[in-house]
């Protein structure tokens, strides 16, 4: 094959890159060329997967789930599995029987997974409700059956007693076999799609337009900021609250934001601890640097084109807006929570998507008695908030 032909290859099987299958947001496939496809859920997770031809028969093969099994590793795995193919030989075949004869259940996919995750939670709290959501509401009905046979309708019978009874709990259950079950794809332990996809569809979503609880849940936070962009208020309204989403900020630190405070080259929002006119501006009275996202710079572009004072986002009289205002907005949309919500809404989903814990506490900058340990964390951890909040708004704004 001459250098030409060769280049031309690499183009029609490396259609995607790296940076790419980072920012790809959109339910759909996303095709690499060769048979391997990206396919991003509705639930945000992205997983590879191979069609291929074996002894002429038409299959399709999981690889994995993104980031645990990155771009070039997919590639990787699509070559060996093609390669096995051209003779004649099913290459995941042996994983097959493994699993067959292992028959993983579900309580021993949770156990796998959990020995993990739990490392990442150095709260013991969010420990402790892991294991009772599943004790009490998942493991008795699935705990026993194997990983990878449970169907959609068996995830749906578990959570039909509890998503209008107890919504929140739902929620959380939901996430948390999500998970479990990406584990086993990724584990190799199950072969068939994620069942929770798509479940909410069936469900219903009528519990969600009254919450009774403060913090909205994380996968409906994309909806509420749509939902926002078409409310008939002040233009400063809505893009202080999507900008306090985005930053994961208390309202009384997003309202009271100034331009002095705001270096757009560097994308840091320095909140000081106090200033002379406001009197403390963060809870814990200690400097914080907020690292701003894509979407966040381009709500700040949008302000400045509202107004010339000092305030990034002030009221009708030029003063800052009350915290009522963007509560009424909520109540407005049906929602009983309050603004400060949305930063348990970035925790839990910080918490759920593999965050460490003690980043996320860094980004929501919880007051530490312990000085030098808090002056470390907002050092060491920069670098990590700036790649997190990135994250953070294409959920936000998916």
């Amino acid at each position: 094959m001459d250098e030409a032909a060769k280049k031309s290859r690499t183009r029609a099987l490396n259609r995607l890159s790296a940076v790419k299958v980072s920012k790809l947001k959109d339910v759909g496939l996303y095709e690499d060329g060769g048979g391997l496809r990206l396919v991003v859920t509705e639930v945000g997770t992205k997983r590879w997967v191979l069609r291929l031809t074996i002894n002429g028969q038409r299959v399709e093969r999981g690889l994995g789930v993104w980031p645990s099994v990155s771009l070039d590793d997919a590639r990787r795995k699509s070559e060996d599995l093609r390669r096995a193919a051209r003779d004649g030989r099913d290459a995941q075949s042996e994983a097959k029987r493994a699993q067959r004869s292992t028959g993983v259940t579900f309580r021993q996919a949770f156990e796998d997974f959990f020995a993990v995750r739990r490392q990442q939670l150095s709260n013991g709290k969010h420990v402790a409700q892991w294991s009772t959501t599943m004790e009490t509401y998942v493991l008795p009905i699935l705990g026993r059956r194997p990983v990878a046979e449970i169907t959609a309708a068996e995830v749906l019978s578990v959570l039909e007693p509890i998503w209008f009874a107890k919504p929140e709990t739902a929620s959380r259950v939901l996430q948390r076999m999500n998970a479990i079950f990406d584990s086993a794809i990724l584990r190799g332990n199950r072969e068939r799609a994620n069942p929770c996809i798509g479940v909410t569809r069936e469900l219903g979503t009528e519990h969600r337009k009254v919450m009774h609880h403060a913090a909205l849940p994380w996968q409906d936070v994309p909806g509420f900021v749509r939902d926002l962009r078409q409310r008939p208020v002040l233009p400063a309204t809505k893009l202080v609250f999507e900008f306090l989403i985005l930053t994961a900020t208390r309202s009384s630190e997003a309202r009271g934001a100034l331009w002095a405070e705001i270096d757009l080259e560097r994308r840091h929002w320095t909140i000081p601890g106090s200033d002379d006119n406001t009197g403390r501006r963060m809870k814990s009275g200690v400097e914080h640097v907020v690292p701003l996202s894509s979407r966040a710079i381009a709500i700040l572009h949008e302000a400045r084109g509202l107004h010339d004072g000092p305030l990034v986002f002030p009221g009708t009289k030029g003063q800052p807006l009350s915290d009522n205002t963007l509560s009424k907005l909520m109540r407005d949309a049906g929602l009983a929570g309050t603004p400060h919500g949305f930063r348990s809404a970035f925790k839990d989903w910080a918490s759920e998507t593999g965050v460490r814990d003690e980043v996320s506490e860094a980004v929501l900058a919880h007051s530490d008695p312990d000085k030098v340990r808090a002056a470390y964390r907002r050092t060491r951890f920069l670098q990590e908030r700036v790649e997190l909040m990135e994250r953070w708004a294409c959920h936000v704004t998916g």
